[in-house]
């Protein structure tokens, strides 16, 4: 039996036809819209406040992170002009909006793609936003230039109504980078830079990776052994696609919906062979001596030079990806003044890069950053901070994110002299948008009892690696409150500084010293952060992906 969601679907049909309801709603009120609207609009991009009723929340939609000044400033307008003047970056390289208004709506929908700027497909049961390496086409040390191939896989899945109708959400990366900026462990469906010798001498393409995904069942992807040629791209996508889109199973359990699933119940030499049935062909063995990248930082932050002689990009840190108006504009115009006016990124840390700033402008570009509040200097943990939007907003979320890494960040930078950044991820709800599970530290927001009040808490998890190793931190301490979190992450750094060998990473540490030191750590030798601690029973979140398995 199909799942609510399905049901939904199946009764309104072309869900962009929501565009009407919208019509409606703009002179008669959030009430002209039914629940089915709702539902559908997330299609559009848009989903309502978790305290006002009558506001969205509406996510833009820019494959590979790319976005030019003109874009940037008709964001800035319509922050400043018709929300509250602020937008946030998210971890899709895309922008979320706040305070827009249901009569506001249309306009907004309409200003936007007046700029090139689309929200088809930034929400709902569809292809999300492409992730890509945001300085694909000038990085020196990329294979190629992958963005091509994510401008094309993003054209023909939002072309096709057929790719509308997905059992859930859908994520796919797209890179050439050697370091794998755009984490390929966690996407649906991955293109990974790769080379193989060919028959005519060597190649340039994509390794293919299946079946990564988080929220409350974690799964990091797997290879497919494939090596895939940048114009075979789209029909592999679809084909993936269409094996997963059309297997009635996984209609029927909202939280058993997603590719991570399929892949878990299938394994990877079944679901191979499907796709070359379906291709009509065998897929093209992948490289033997393919080799992941090194467990690395990938934030692109501070100055680089391009692969284009004379010209540099400069990545500006985003504290916890929200940018005001007054920055949006500030940025542009650097763009405009210093660089060539028409390319700007985001990236999956939620930061903004200028691409193509001439080396006699550097020194300018970072003046202005800084006067902007968006200082390349940044401490190691204001760089490395990642957020979700947090009970400020959502509806799904437990606690409050954005204010608390704020503070967190605020108080760290000053107790602790890091000398490399690293993973801090900070996520209101198990659903994982902020990507906990990965980040050397994560929390995961939860809630406790202290002298009978009810307070936001966090769990802390601590091990999370990228590249070689891949693998998801686990849980040292639960349900600390949040006032107390920033002084316990404070002694866990300061032992990390103490106790580290030369050039050893964080996750290296925490697995050599042990779970029982780090909890000391944490805990100052205290059973638990604040005695007395009482746990209070966390109601299921909805969207949830699981867990499936125990």
């Amino acid at each position: 039996m199909a799942n609510t969601a399905e049901v939904i679907k199946q009764r309104y049909g072309n869900p962009f036809d929501v565009t009407k309801a919208l019509e409606r709603a703009a002179s008669q009120g959030i009430g002209a819209l039914s629940e089915d609207d709702l539902f559908m609009c997330k299609w559009l991009g848009l989903y309502t406040h978790r305290h006002e009723r009558e506001f969205f929340m509406l996510r833009t939609r820019h494959p590979n992170g790319f976005v030019t000044p003109a874009q940037l400033d008709t964001l800035a307008e319509i922050a400043e002009k018709k929300n509250k003047g602020y937008a946030d970056i998210t971890t899709r390289q895309d922008f979320q909006l706040h305070w827009v208004h249901v009569s506001q709506t249309l306009e907004i929908l309409q200003q936007l793609k007046a700029a090139g700027i689309a929200t088809q497909g930034a929400c709902g049961d569809i292809l999300r936003n492409i992730v890509g390496c945001p300085v694909a086409g000038v990085d020196k040390e990329e294979l190629f230039d992958a963005s091509p191939t994510a401008f094309a896989l993003n054209a023909f899945f939002l072309s096709d109504p057929a790719y509308a109708n997905l059992p859930r959400k859908y994520k796919i990366g797209v890179s050439a980078c050697r370091t794998w900026c755009a984490h390929p462990e966690i996407q649906c469906l991955a293109f990974v830079g790769a080379s193989r010798q060919g028959p005519s001498g060597p190649e340039l393409g994509f390794d293919v990776r299946v079946g990564g995904g988080l929220a409350t069942q974690p799964f990091i992807s797997q290879r497919l052994n494939a090596f895939v040629r940048p114009e075979e791209a789209v029909d592999v996508a679809r084909h993936i696609t269409d094996i997963w889109r059309q297997d009635p199973v996984y209609r029927e359990k909202r939280h058993h919906a997603r590719l991570k699933f399929l892949i878990h119940d299938w394994g990877v030499p079944k679901f191979r062979e499907a796709l070359e049935q379906r291709l009509g062909r065998p897929l093209t063995p992948a490289s033997e001596d393919y080799q992941e990248p090194a467990e690395s930082f990938r934030d692109h932050v501070g100055v680089h030079a391009q692969k284009q002689p004379g010209l540099y990009y400069i990545g500006a840190p985003v504290l916890v990806g929200r940018i005001t108006g007054v920055q949006m504009r500030k940025i542009a115009d650097l763009s405009r003044r210093y660089a060539d006016g028409q390319s700007l990124r985001l990236t999956v840390r939620q930061n903004l890069l200028l691409l193509n700033v001439a080396e006699a402008h550097v020194d300018k570009v970072l003046g202005h950053l800084r006067d902007a509040g968006l200082s390349i200097s940044a401490h190691p943990i204001r760089r490395s901070v990642v957020t979700c939007t947090g009970s400020e907003f959502c509806k799904l979320a437990i606690t409050e994110t954005k204010a608390r890494s704020r503070q967190i960040v605020e108080y760290l930078e000053k107790r602790v002299p890091l000398e490399e950044p690293l993973r801090l991820h900070i996520t209101g709800c198990p659903n994982a948008c902020a990507q906990y599970q990965v980040a050397h530290i994560g929390l995961m927001g939860s809630k406790a009892k202290v002298d009978g009040q009810v307070v936001d808490a966090y769990d802390i998890l601590v091990g999370g690696r990228l590249g070689q190793g891949a693998g998801f931190n686990h849980a040292l301490v639960r349900r600390v409150p949040a006032a107390e979190c920033a002084k316990r992450l404070e002694q866990l750094l300061l032992g990390f500084k103490r106790q580290r060998k030369p050039r050893e990473g964080f996750s290296d540490w925490c697995g050599r010293i042990g779970d029982e030191a780090l909890i000391k750590l944490l805990t100052e030798g205290a059973a638990h952060p604040l005695a007395g601690v009482e746990p209070v029973p966390i109601p299921p979140v909805p969207e949830a992906d699981g867990p499936v398995y125990g």
